[in-house]
């Protein structure tokens, strides 16, 4: 089974304990999701060969399937959770965003 947007939302959805999506919409999660792509896109394009054609514009939609190796999908999902939770001041200031966002970092250079 090919994992999806979804796939990567419904992970960000559990460190975020927003399972019932009450503080995050969809619509929002998928934008932090297309710009992690994007974002691997920039920093390891090697994981594209043979995706030229068609690589992410960061325009995927809940339903595609996930463009990068199902590797990058927890990846992805810290990107997710590092984002949303910079928008909440109480979790910014905690360091929580900052150790998802290092752990995204660290696994997209490798």
């Amino acid at each position: 089974m090919a994992f999806t947007y979804h796939s990567v939302i419904d992970l960000a959805r559990i460190p975020l304990n927003d399972e019932d999506k009450a503080r995050y919409s969809d619509a929002t999660l998928l934008s932090l999701a297309n710009h992690a792509v994007l974002q691997i896109l920039k920093r390891r394009p090697d994981l594209f060969v043979g995706q030229f054609a068609s690589l992410p514009d960061g325009e995927g939609m809940l339903s595609d399937v996930f463009p990068v190796s199902a590797a990058y999908v927890q990846t992805v999902a810290d990107y997710v959770t590092a984002r949303a939770e910079m928008t909440d001041d109480e979790h910014a200031s905690s360091g929580r965003a900052a150790v998802y966002a290092q752990l995204f970092s660290a696994e997209a250079q490798s």
